[in-house]
């Protein structure tokens, strides 16, 4: 089954869970699915394939690692990981509605961390056709993949923008997190900050892997905001593969996001937003996949 239709699946199978039981709580713990091998490695255009193999960079002044990284040579590509690189999935909690929040783990096991999310706001899903290719195609040796298809499954199954109370997941993080407007509005910001259940599971389970890099999809500003931070050279390469426009995100109020938390209360992380437009091609998101291993091989 094509991995975009199952997540479909697995949101409407949550809903029916949550008819008849309680969400979970922010101590709920994880439930880890026991790993089954892959198929095959998707094949990309030859035009990204050659972008795959060159993910080293020779940038080490913006490199940066933690304790669970490893380190390639910048002299030579490294080896590709064979397509039985599968770590397993983890269910790191469950939504408003009950719906499971699930995690796929593949790649080099204690290898450098990225996590990719494909979903925060509901009605901005175009990000799920790059995890579909990330996760089959042929990986960097060293590199520790997470790939969360939505963080936010309430929004995504009811093709809403908030989650199952209606609260704007992407203004709802504890770093600088402000109240904003009321229940409904497009940015409404929940009852406190790191109110819902989405949130809590996130922060738990991006604080035990601790990735180096956290790339978000959104849609459909498309551009990258630029940065003066250490991820600024992988935004420009990001935008640089994929034509986006290095350009400033502007239109909301920018508190208790996502990225800036985990940039914050990480260790040692990076994290940027990914402005999609409105609609991804299938050649497009091989590039978008290619740009991730490019960056991740930067990170």
């Amino acid at each position: 089954m094509n991995r975009r239709l199952r997540w479909l699946c697995i949101g409407l199978a949550g809903a029916l869970f949550a008819s008849c039981s309680s969400p979970s709580t922010a101590a709920q713990q994880s439930a880890v699915i026991t790993p089954t091998p892959t198929s095959a490695a998707t094949t990309l255009p030859a035009s990204t394939t050659s972008s795959v193999s060159s993910t080293t960079s020779s940038s080490s002044s913006t490199s940066s690692s933690t304790s669970s990284s490893t380190s390639t040579s910048s002299s030579a590509p490294p080896s590709l990981a064979g397509p039985n690189d599968f770590l397993g999935e983890e269910v790191i909690g469950t939504s408003a509605q009950g719906r499971p929040i699930t995690a796929h783990h593949r790649g080099t096991a204690g290898g450098k961390v990225v996590l990719v999310v494909g979903v925060i706001h509901g009605t901005e899903n175009a990000g799920l056709t790059v995890l579909d290719l990330l996760d089959t195609m042929p990986l960097p040796s060293g590199l520790d993949l997470w790939l969360m298809p939505a963080m936010n499954p309430d929004g995504l199954a009811n093709n809403v923008r908030g989650n199952g109370n209606g609260v704007d997941l992407n203004r709802n993080f504890p770093h600088d997190w402000t109240a904003i407007s009321r229940p409904g509005d497009w940015q409404y910001s929940g009852s406190g900050p790191a109110s819902e259940p989405e949130t809590q599971a996130f922060m738990a389970f991006t604080q035990r892997v601790a990735p180096v890099l956290t790339l978000w999809y959104h849609q459909d500003l498309f551009r990258i905001s630029p940065s003066k931070g250490r991820d600024a050279p992988l935004r420009k390469r990001y935008a640089e593969m994929t034509g986006l426009p290095y350009e400033t995100v502007s239109g909301g109020i920018y508190t208790g996001v996502a990225a800036t938390w985990v940039r914050t209360k990480v260790p040692e992380a990076m994290s940027f937003i990914i402005e999609l437009g409105p609609t991804l091609t299938p050649a497009d998101a091989a590039v978008h996949a290619a740009a991730v291993l490019e960056v991740a091989g930067m990170a």
